[in-house]
């Protein structure tokens, strides 16, 4: 056995043992027996070790020859001296053996078992063994996160329909919030029927509706069922102007089977176009995969029946209002590339993302990613655009698909089939469900490709082009972008076109709700923000446990308003003026860090109640000046490091400034490079122990932000930036839960040094609190340096802060939604205007 080799491919997660490796397991005694030779000495004098394991049936257990085994290692790396050259080496290896040690063990009962008298006459299979997971992460269960946050299993559960309305602050009241105007909403309408899409009767026959834009073009529906038109009965595929909207056109095709049938449609001059309000457009992975022994090329149009998740298994809806959200954005293709499979009764058992790329629906929901997100920390994934795009994936190719052109869409009703079937996508999202997270989809409502890809597959003469209105101008079409996609005119119909498939998303795949892409772009369009406040209003009378968020910037209070007073609707907009400030200070030393500035940000913004990001995909991808962390990863622009811990308390330091949060999880494997060129999420990175205990605070940090309703959006205020410690770039934070007068704190040290007998001051001035976050546990590597409770003494609280240290504090007793004494008071804290700030002073509309 090539124990080096075996290491090392254990180590990266590549390859799996097999049973031919245990043909020899009948030994009495297996060896392994190594050197090592430095390249600085002697390379004469090398150092022999030797593992033995006695697998005898005569000798003792498996179990202890194990264990024997692992303290032959123990003591044969402990000789070498921890002080020599080779420390560190032997370290790592160390780690490598003691995986392999088990993996053999694995593999030694399973070749026992197969030699065991079968009392069947068939030879037995030893089956392939798969390693277990390389990253064997250290989750706290469900105990241990009621003992950290004083709350009990059923009151963990994010998105519990709400049994009544909370406690709203004074100070959110006055701010006419969409988000706590849909608190007391329930759904209008039970019944969603999109004017566009098909739908498929028990005789065969199927209804097509087609926005057409005009009621004197005819079309018609030709395809694998007649012939692509050459038929003596076309008329029987003809599409005519419905009742109700003449600019809607309807045909019901005679009986057949057209599940899974391509078509077009060709109009009165014998131009084709496609079918944009399609189920799917075709793509060369999904015709090979679907269809036999066709490999073809074209872009058609393709009928789709779906197939409803039975009852029994759908998961309850989920409900978002209300709720804090830390929200994981990514790509199906990321999340999965190097994701092994670790579920043996899958038919993916042992292969990774990459292997299966069609099928990438179908191996997120059986391979254990809806459970692993929800065990790092996150209650909602965000997935980029996912309706079909000008990019598109070549079976067998050497390229893979490129997340970026999932934002130039040619449709926002087909979903892009490169990763599965619309059945597939819908039964992912209801895994998700299973395991209590929320999914968001990205949608591209701002813009579209005109052009699409090269022939066969053009999509600019028989796209939105081909579509024109009553008055013979473009449908779809109206300004053209700086990136050189149009703008949509956002004419009543293409509106309710639009808001139609926003719902689709939201009623038929399950989607929680959307995300809308550029809606600075679409505000800045005549009539966009109608269309913004039609969309909302939609969404609250079908799916008020929905939510819509806004990639809008520049601070806009309108976006998120109530629609009563004014607003469009938005649950929540981006903070781009504070990651400007973030990605600018990160690489500073630690005395020219600006918390005057960053005071007056989060004093001055926090009515606007927007998601604040350490990095999304357009941070993480596009680079920015050097003195920016922008275009890397976080790890990456710092690369200092012990110094890395940085991203500890600045991540801290955006999750609490807020309700709603969002980051990429290629930030805690602390990846080179960024999202242009190291997209997937390298998941073997878990295995190094700096990655793990980041992985872990990361997910506690979460759940500890999750569990408390002081964090919920309907209990912000104006003081929730408690204290800024200018000097010792301390940041705090006062949350309460106005329901019950709970106070939560949370401390951030921004700074490189370690602070012994911090104190903070608290209300009320003798309670007790529990120190339910901190990032000084050993755990996460620290010297466990507080005790698990400290009360407050004369309004103030003192603790240990390590450096880029984290500490929650949970008020454990004597809840005051009032006062009842006077509070010492503080030293005025200076609060520069900034008259000339470019964020609040130029608005820029695309």
């Amino acid at each position: 056995m090539d124990f080096i080799s075996l290491w090392l491919a254990y180590q990266l997660s590549v390859v799996s043992p097999s049973s031919d490796l245990a043909t020899d397991s009948s030994k009495e005694e297996v060896q392994f027996v190594f050197n090592v030779s430095s390249t600085q000495d002697n390379q004469a004098d090398s150092t022999g070790k030797t593992i033995k394991f006695n697998l005898s049936p005569e000798g003792e257990s498996i179990e202890e020859g194990v264990v024997d085994a692992a303290r032959s290692l123990q003591l044969a790396f402990e000789s070498d001296g921890s002080g020599s050259f080779w420390s560190g080496f032997f370290n790592t290896l160390k780690q490598g053996v003691l995986r392999v040690i088990e993996a053999v063990q694995q593999l030694i009962i399973n070749v026992q078992e197969s030699v065991q008298p079968s009392s069947s006459s068939e030879e037995t299979t030893v089956k392939e063994i798969i390693p277990k997971e390389s990253y064997a992460l250290r989750y706290l269960g469900i105990e241990d996160i009621n003992r950290l946050t004083g709350l009990s299993a059923t009151e963990i559960n994010d998105f519990a329909p709400m049994e009544k309305k909370p406690v709203v602050s004074p100070d959110v009241k006055s701010l006419h919030l969409a988000s706590v105007e849909k608190l007391e909403k329930e759904p209008e309408k039970d019944i969603f029927d999109p004017q566009v899409g098909t739908k498929f009767h028990e005789d065969g026959s199927v209804t097509l509706r087609v926005l057409v834009g005009n009621d004197f073009e005819r079309l018609h529906v030709i395809g694998d069922f007649n012939n692509w038109g050459d038929t003596d009965n076309l008329a029987a595929y003809t599409l005519q102007p419905t009742e109700q909207n003449p600019h809607v056109h309807a045909v019901t095709l005679p009986p057949n089977d057209y599940h899974k049938k391509q078509y077009r449609l060709v109009d009165q001059d014998g131009e084709q176009r496609v079918d944009l309000g399609a189920t799917l457009l075709s793509t060369p992975a999904f015709n090979e995969r679907f269809y036999e022994d066709q490999k073809s090329h074209e872009l058609n149009s393709v009928f789709w029946n779906p197939t409803p998740i039975p009852e029994e298994e759908r998961a309850p809806t989920l409900d978002l209002r209300g709720k804090q959200l830390t929200i994981a954005e990514t790509d199906v293709l990321s999340l999965a590339m190097k994701w092994q499979c670790q579920n043996p009764d899958s038919d993916f058992y042992g292969d990774t993302g990459e292997e299966h790329i069609p099928r990438l629906y179908n191996f997120v929901r059986e391979c254990g990613l809806p459970e692993a997100m929800a065990k790092l920390g996150y209650n909602t994934v965000e997935f980029m655009p996912l309706d079909t795009h000008v990019d598109f994936w070549e079976p067998g190719a050497e390229y893979l698909p490129d997340w970026r052109y999932s934002y130039q869409t040619i449709s926002f009703y087909g979903k892009h089939p490169d990763f599965g079937s619309p059945d597939e996508l819908r039964q992912m999202v209801n895994a998700f469900h299973k395991s209590d997270v929320a999914v968001l989809l990205d949608v591209v409502y701002s813009h579209y490709s005109p052009r699409g890809n090269n022939p066969p597959r053009e999509f600019a003469p028989a796209g939105f082009s081909q579509y024109v209105s009553q008055d013979g101008g473009e449908l779809y079409g109206a300004a053209w972008t700086e990136w050189g996609t149009r703008r949509f005119n956002y004419t009543p119909e293409i509106r309710k076109n639009l808001i139609d498939a926003g719902l689709v998303n939201l009623i038929d795949y399950g989607f929680d709700g959307l995300r809308i892409d550029n809606v600075n772009g679409i505000d800045a369009q005549p009539y966009g923000r109608e269309f913004l406040k039609e969309l909302t209003a939609a969404v609250d009378k079908y799916r008020p446990q929905s939510v819509v968020i806004g990639e809008g910037y520049f601070g806009d209070p309108y976006l998120n308003r109530s629609r009563d007073n004014g607003g469009a609707g938005l649950l929540t907009t981006y903070s781009d003026r504070f990651y400007l400030w973030f990605t600018e200070n990160l690489l500073k030393y630690v005395d020219e860090i600006d918390t005057r500035k960053l005071d007056y940000m989060l004093s001055e913004d926090w009515p606007l109640a927007m998601l604040y990001y350490p990095g999304n995909h357009d941070e993480f991808a596009n680079p920015g000046n050097p003195f920016q962390a922008r275009g890397r990863y976080l790890a990456d622009a710092i690369d200092g490091g012990e110094h890395n811990q940085k991203i500890r308390s600045w991540s801290a330091l955006t999750l609490f400034a807020s309700s709603y949060y969002l980051d990429m999880f290629q930030l805690w494997t602390m990846q080179e490079g960024n999202l242009n060129s190291n997209a997937p999420i390298n998941w073997s990175k878990l295995t190094e122990e700096e990655v793990a205990q980041m992985v872990q605070f990361q997910g506690d940090m979460k759940r500890f932000f999750r569990a408390q309703p002081a964090f919920a959006p309907y209990n912000m205020h104006r003081n929730m930036l408690h204290w800024v410690d200018h000097e010792n770039k301390v940041v705090t934070f006062e949350r309460i839960d106005f329901e019950t007068g709970q106070r939560v704190y949370a401390v951030t040290n921004l700074g490189d040094h370690e602070i012994e007998n911090y104190k903070i001051p608290v209300f009320p001035e003798d309670a007790k609190f529990e120190v339910a976050l901190d990032s000084d546990r050993a755990i996460y590597g620290g010297e466990e340096n507080n005790p698990k409770f400290i009360k407050a003494a004369d309004h103030e609280v003192e603790f240990s802060l390590d450096a880029y240290g984290v500490v929650g504090l949970v008020q454990a007793d004597g809840y005051q939604p009032e006062p009842t004494g006077d509070i010492p008071a503080e030293e005025p804290i200076e609060r520069p205007r900034f008259e000339n700030d470019f964020f609040y002073n130029t608005k820029y509309r695309p």
